[in-house]
């Protein structure tokens, strides 16, 4: 689907995942959404309990049982599309990421206008990359062009504050981690010091960091701590399920 838009249209959307045929974290999503549309001014047409009657309509009608849905919300329309998700579960043994030198105009929504970020995430998977590592002019690190990232300092988890999209995933990991967090910036030499990093997503969730550009991270072992946060995660959606 190609959707056009002019320049006074405004937009913004959010993509979600299917367990067993049901939205993931549906709640957490909407809301999110209809504070983006907030923060715009944008007025949505339908209710969050429309949106939800409507998500189970497509997701029944889709033959798959992991799905990639995507709301989409401009001044004029609602759309929402479902594909099959397809995820390689080979990610789940660490992947690498490229530094990319760019910074999202509002990082706290998700706004259609955000070309830069998809040609950075297309840009690095051409080359062999999982996703971009988004970094300013001084090598100060933010987020991941489709991700949030986090790092371990010893036993204490590590994630920027500000200036990056408020994560679903990225939510839930410190509100319910059993790990002291920390917010802190950091600059990407430092980044690639860090025994453990792992990044956040709404379809593939919790995925390890094992390589930041030509440099190799814990010899591409995967940390226990991470492989603990992993565990804490699957374990909250299992309870929430």
């Amino acid at each position: 689907m190609i959707i056009s838009f002019n320049k006074k249209e405004k937009g913004i959307f959010e993509t979600m995942r299917t367990f067993d045929k049901k939205p993931l974290l549906v709640k957490l999503h909407l809301n999110r959404l209809f504070k983006s549309a907030k923060k715009i001014n944008l007025k949505i047409a339908y209710g969050k309990k429309e949106i939800i009657k409507m998500l189970d309509e497509i997701i029944k009608k889709s033959p798959h049982e992991t799905q990639r849905i995507k709301i989409i919300a401009t001044s004029k329309d609602l759309t929402i599309t479902s594909i099959e998700a397809k995820i390689d579960k080979k990610i789940y043994e660490g992947v690498s990421i490229k530094s990319t030198i760019l910074q999202r105009k509002t990082p706290e929504i998700k706004s259609l206008s955000c070309l830069p970020s998809i040609l950075a995430h297309e840009n690095a998977v051409k080359e062999g990359f999982f996703d971009a590592l988004l970094i300013d002019d001084k090598n100060e690190v933010y987020e991941g062009a489709y991700s949030n990232i986090f790092w371990f300092e010893k036993n204490t988890l590590c994630t920027r504050r500000n200036k990056v999209l408020p994560g679903i995933t990225r939510g839930l990991i410190l509100k319910n981690t059993k790990f002291k967090t920390k917010f802190k910036t950091i600059k990407l030499k430092d980044l690639k010091k860090q025994k453990e990093i792992f990044l956040t997503q709404s379809v593939n969730l919790v995925v390890p960091i094992t390589k930041i550009d030509d440099t190799t991270i814990n010899k591409r072992t995967i940390g226990k701590n991470t492989k603990t946060i992993i565990k804490e995660f699957n374990s909250l959606l299992a309870s929430s399920s």
